[in-house]
């Protein structure tokens, strides 16, 4: 019952030359879970974080924009419900019934682990409004959800992600086992929360191939949000993540994992979407928000459900990964990455941390943060070791005086065929490590107020008459539409947002 995924759209003034600083290093960091952790990062000297910033707190907003300029985006996200809805099988209602229970079909009570594990290929499970509180596994038992048969959605009935909640509570649910984990084909996740764990939100395994998680509201992971496993013989390929939300907040910065020395250097291991090895993921239309970690305030365990598994350490802050972050990839087909929306978040979209990725798009997101760089606060993009790359028509803005010097980075030699076109940014786009790429058309000193509103991250154009931006990019065959899904038409504006008067 897999859904073929609906066909999308692909993917100027002079921007300043290469500018290479000799001076930035990087360094290694520690490396938990078998070494899978980001090397670590030099920030910019001279640049510190402020001690007296606010925190992110209350509730993810909806994915998408506010009034007419998301109207089409959300026309999209209803079909692709749709979608999901008609490629409905055999149903299994379910209601919750009380602590780690649900009730099927308003008869008998058993855990939501058990009716996923029985149900057939095929199956849609349908998820009655409420919260599903997962329990804490006996001693060598596993109590999250564990998808093994392919094509099995599981969805809220509703409609309202907001109104499903699956909440795992920061029990311990066996081992360093997920909320959900999913190691079968097909599998569809639709229409629900999922927040609170100690290890990853949802965990792709091998042979998750054609996962679709679709509107999905992700809450407070305490390490990455959506992890998908590494390894060529571990891959996941052609995932699509659509029109959802992932959210840190106050209580999610105090149970992150986080990982070497107290007061140095820590690693914040915490992050949205973290892929190892996969191919032709699609994420699109969707918000992440809030997802760093705190360089203030008091140490916190590490982590504080399994303080014992550390010694007791605790630590402050650290850098985290980013909110979509594809480390390396095998050959056989890129990423596309576009209209995404992401608000203050550490650090904004990364390729090719460890070794190669391909053939990956990276179109019409808006990237913004109020933050100051340093220690916590990092680049919007980051393109390391990218072969036939394209990053176009973004929109990036820090807000903060002193906040990291650049919005797009592309580093090392190896990077080949790198295309940066057409993006509005308010910082400079930097060479690193003898990195080379065609540069066209990018704007490099955007004020605030030709933005809609930057406190919310909506960095659509206010009007439509801005020197150097309005009609002044490249006409791109690769980029026929917007952030909003609206068509460029016969001229193309800079940045993320085609404006139509």
């Amino acid at each position: 019952m897999a859904l073929a995924l609906t066909a999308c759209s692909t993917g100027p003034s002079d921007a300043p030359g290469d500018l290479v600083d000799a001076g930035q290093v990087v360094v290694d960091a520690n490396t938990p879970d078998g070494g899978d952790d980001d090397a670590g990062r030099t920030p910019d000297t001279g640049v510190t974080a402020d001690a007296g910033e606010s925190e992110d707190a209350g509730e993810p907003s909806d994915a998408g924009s506010s009034g007419d300029a998301g109207a089409v985006v959300e026309s999209l996200c209803d079909a692709r419900s749709a979608e999901i809805a008609a490629s409905t099988g055999a149903t299994i209602f379910v209601a919750p019934a009380g602590d780690g229970l649900v009730s099927v079909g308003g008869g008998a009570s058993r855990s939501l682990r058990e009716v996923i594990s029985g149900a057939a290929e095929g199956t849609t499970i349908l998820l009655e409004d409420g919260t599903y509180l997962l329990p804490e596994a006996p001693a060598g038992a596993y109590s999250g959800l564990y998808f093994t048969t392919a094509n099995v959605t599981l969805r809220g009935a509703s409609g309202d992600p907001s109104a499903v909640v699956i909440d795992s509570a920061y029990r311990d649910h066996g081992g360093s086992s997920a909320a959900i984990t999913v190691a079968a084909a097909g599998v569809v996740l639709a229409d629900f929360s999922v927040k609170r764990s100690i290890f990853h939100l949802i965990h792709l395994w091998a042979a998750a191939d054609d996962t679709l998680i679709h509107r999905v509201r992700l809450v407070d992971g305490g390490q990455q949000f959506l992890k998908a496993s590494p390894g060529a013989d571990e891959r996941v390929d052609a995932v699509e993540v659509s029109c959802s939300q992932f959210f840190m907040g106050d209580d999610g910065r105090d149970n992150v994992w986080g990982y070497g020395a107290a007061n140095g250097n820590t690693a914040c291991y915490t992050g949205g979407i973290d892929t190892h090895d996969s191919r032709r993921w699609w994420v699109h239309d969707s918000r992440f928000e809030g997802i760093y970690c705190d360089q203030d305030g008091p140490q916190r365990p590490v982590h504080g459900k399994k303080a014992d598994e550390r010694g007791g350490q605790t630590y402050t802050g650290g850098l985290s990964e980013h909110a979509i972050h594809m480390w390396d990839a095998e050959q056989g087909g890129g990423h596309r990455i576009e209209r995404n929306t992401i608000v203050n978040c550490a650090r904004g979209i990364g390729l090719g941390f460890r070794t190669e990725t391909y053939d990956t798009v990276i179109q019409n997101n808006m990237i913004f943060s109020r933050f100051p760089g340093g220690p916590g606060h990092d680049v919007g993009i980051s393109v390391e070791r990218a072969y036939n790359t394209q990053v176009d028509n973004n929109t990036i803005f820090f807000a903060a005086s002193n906040s990291y010097s650049s919005t797009i980075e592309y580093r090392y030699a190896s990077t080949d065929g790198l295309s940066i076109r057409n993006n509005l940014t308010n910082r400079r786009i930097r060479s690193r490590n003898d990195a080379t790429a065609s540069l066209l058309s990018n704007m490099i000193d955007a004020p605030s107020e030709w933005f809609v509103d930057t406190t919310q991250g909506d960095l659509r154009l206010a009007t439509c008459d801005i020197p150097r931006v309005s009609g002044a990019g490249e006409s791109l065959a690769s980029v026929q539409d917007d952030i909003d899904q609206q068509p460029r038409g016969a001229t193309h504006d800079i940045g993320a947002h085609q404006c139509t008067p």
